[in-house]
């Protein structure tokens, strides 16, 4: 009885302490966030400084990891607890808020709302695809070497479970001849094209329209990954016109851990079957008539009852991106890249992996030792220097990836290239 009181006293006081110590709470409990009005004015006026305070990260770490794990701004953080407390008092579900987030996100990305599904997850994405597909044994799927797991093992467990065939391209670090190499990849037997619209790897972005075009052309499903693009660059679903396009919130959408999209074109949806299915799945449905008929829009995976809190954060994410605005956000990336870029080429032991065309370029920078192990310099850089970076073993690269989203600052890549340069 004595330790579960000692617990107890424990848990209450460790929760008043989190309370008091909570950064978004201000006297008397009043919360202090930015307004959209202000984020767009401090973008405007390049004020990168005052839009990094709004995120709550330790300003004593330089965080260059968003390719990962984005970090969501207060705003969004706090969206979600008033949502939380909000519903629980009304004793509701918010289902509504998938509504109001779907149709952000689909002006977005240029789409129109009966294309876009709210998923948890950029995987969870692609494994909807992969089966909803009716694929049968020895069709083959392309993929490149630099695909993420996400994006790759829901292919792989196809092949296990019915037999159909990976068939695994590399590509040109430069990015200008990688719509020939897939071109020239592609067989009688070739059913799918899943590939990343920007890399994980090494930040290159494939030239996603003209592969859409293609397999459009060679009646193939086109698949994107979209996890690192979605809020990175502009991305135009209408003018990309691919089959599918999946990607994640919690990347540089800043959104809430447990989000994601997936795009299903209408030409397309016909063709798939519903992984799953429950309520919201269906336009008609008589259990004791045993009858029930499928939607033909995307929203049909979004089955069941699911946390309506966290889209609601995704929805103030998006509203956060829009008013920084995607080409500025981008622009912003590009500067911090091209300063790493910039300071890296002066030092002999460094290899750029990262593409240095304007076209094929993104605010992920991706470089390595030569003949070194990058794994234990990563470790290395991480431990002594506050530096949260990324290793990239993908497609055998053995790399170190540099991640330069609007948080980031000159600040930041100088004490990298400070430790890289002590290495």
């Amino acid at each position: 009885m004595g330790n579960r009181r000692e617990f107890l006293k424990k848990g209450f006081i460790g929760g008043l302490g989190i309370v008091a110590l909570n950064p978004l709470l201000a006297k008397g409990g009043k919360v202090r966030t930015i307004s959209y009005r202000e984020l767009n004015k401090l973008s405007m006026n390049n004020d990168w400084e005052s839009i990094r305070t709004e995120f709550l990260y330790e300003q004593e770490n330089s965080y260059l990891n968003t390719a990962s794990l984005g970090l969501s701004p207060k705003l969004v953080v706090q969206t979600i607890n008033e949502s939380i407390v909000d519903l629980e008092k009304k004793g509701r579900d918010g289902r509504w808020l998938f509504k109001d987030c779907r149709a952000k996100l689909a002006k977005l990305v240029n789409a129109s709302e009966e294309e876009i599904a709210i998923t948890r997850n950029a995987t969870e994405g692609m494994n909807i695809v992969a089966r909803s597909l009716k694929l049968k044994e020895g069709d083959e799927i392309l993929l490149s070497k630099h695909e993420h797991i996400g994006g790759s093992a829901p292919w792989l467990a196809l092949q296990k479970e019915i037999g159909v065939k990976i068939k695994v391209i590399d590509l040109d670090l430069s990015g200008l001849k990688n719509l020939q190499l897939i071109k020239d990849a592609v067989s009688e037997k070739t059913k799918v094209i899943s590939l990343s619209h920007l890399l994980c790897t090494t930040g290159m972005v494939l030239p996603a329209k003209e592969i859409a075009a293609f397999c459009r052309e060679k009646k193939i499903y086109s698949c994107l990954d979209g996890a690192q693009a979605l809020g990175c660059i502009p991305t135009d679903l209408k003018e990309i016109n691919p089959d599918f396009y999946i990607a994640s919130g919690h990347k540089w959408l800043f959104g809430p851990k447990g989000t994601g999209m997936l795009y299903i074109n209408s030409s397309v949806i016909d063709e798939c079957k519903p992984t799953f299915v429950g309520a919201y799945t269906d336009s008609d449905f008589d259990l004791l008539n045993q009858q029930m008929e499928y939607r033909t829009v995307a929203e049909r995976e979004e089955y069941g009852t699911r946390n309506a809190s966290i889209v609601k954060g995704m929805e103030a994410s998006i509203d956060f991106i829009q008013a920084i605005g995607i080409e500025k956000i981008k622009k912003r990336g590009m500067e911090l890249s091209n300063y790493l870029r910039e300071a890296l080429n002066e030092i002999n032991s460094i290899e750029i992996l990262s593409p240095s065309a304007e076209e094929y370029a993104s605010p992920i920078l991706t470089f390595r030792f030569k003949g070194s192990p990058n794994a234990e310099i990563v470790s290395l850089l991480r431990s002594n220097n506050n530096l949260v970076i990324r290793h990239i073993y993908e497609g055998g690269l053995d790399a170190i990836r540099i991640s330069n989203a609007i948080y980031n600052s000159e600040k930041d890549l100088d004490r990298l290239i400070n430790a890289v340069k002590s290495i």
